[in-house]
């Protein structure tokens, strides 16, 4: 009996050396898309998180897949991984632990007298580059335990946002391994999580909370869509852009903000020399930033 034979596809071989060239273009693209820009001394970087999506396409030189999510109509999808791909989603739950300390103790005190105490109000907080969630829905679970009960009237709704389609997507479904939650204190762990199988899915309580949206900051359309925010968190992003995209993305960041709403960054990051609309606030272990 003949056995027809199995295919089997060619072997794939280590993609070539990404020239200078094609850095450059790749570059110019994923700048021209992001705001994000890869300094010359990045190049290796942008070269060994792109040689994965070669192998996954079964693609041998940089030059093709830069060709084909530059020109092809159909690289949709294909854009969506390469924005995967360039930017990095270390997040954990409470990890700027004193801008939450001052968001509860400070800020939501001076919004809530700001908002007045005459029926209900809606306090609205954006997790501006979100990636899988944790720091949203530890905003939502610190309104449950600290503010609510302070200020029963009030209401809150959280936006997250990022530029990735597969973090949103996590962050959606609220269900995270243990590396996530390894600095989240005990009482709210035991309080606002179910556990299963090395699993820890967030309540129903703080997810109701929270909504998640796929965004680029980089994106005028999108940006002027976000407004009336009290509070916006946008941390350790600034520092993947260049001057004029960090111009950009902090001018839209401030017209997001009603008046007298207040920016987070991250620590490592300043607006000096990028933005003199915000009046600093120092406090002892964070610097919020204000729109007066």
């Amino acid at each position: 009996m003949n056995v027809a034979p199995v295919y089997t596809p060619p072997p794939l071989t280590k993609p070539q050396t990404m020239s200078d060239v094609t850095f450059r273009d790749l570059r110019e693209f994923i700048y021209t898309k992001t705001g994000i820009y890869f300094q010359d001394n990045k190049k290796y970087l942008l070269e060994s998180r792109i040689a994965k999506r070669l192998q996954a396409l079964r693609m041998e030189r940089f030059e093709q897949y830069t060709d084909f999510v530059r020109f092809n109509s159909g690289a949709e999808e294909e854009k969506k991984h390469l924005f995967d791909a360039i930017t990095i989603n270390e997040t954990y739950f409470f990890r700027n632990e004193p801008q939450f300390e001052v968001l509860e103790k400070t800020l939501i005190p001076e919004l809530a007298k700001a908002k007045g105490t005459a029926g209900r109000s809606k306090l609205r907080i954006w997790s501006s580059a979100s990636s899988s969630g944790e720091e949203a829905h530890t905003i939502a679970m610190i309104f449950l335990e600290k503010i609510k009960p302070k200020y029963p009237s009030m209401d809150l709704e959280v936006v997250g946002t990022d530029i990735s389609p597969s973090v949103v997507e996590t962050a959606r479904k609220g269900v995270y391994r243990e590396y996530s939650v390894r600095n989240m204190p005990k009482y709210y762990l035991e309080k606002y999580f179910t556990v299963s199988d090395g699993r820890y899915t967030v309540a129903d309580a703080v997810r109701k909370l929270v909504r998640f949206e796929n965004m680029n900051l980089y994106d005028q359309a999108r940006m002027r869509m976000m407004t009336n925010f009290d509070v916006v968190f946008c941390c350790n992003v600034l520092i993947y852009f260049d001057a004029k995209s960090k111009i950009q993305v902090v001018s839209n960041l401030y017209n997001s903000l009603n008046r007298g709403g207040f920016l987070f960054i991250g620590y490592a990051e300043s607006l000096h020399g990028i933005s003199t609309a915000f009046k600093v606030i120092n406090f002892p272990k964070a610097i919020t930033y204000k729109k007066e």
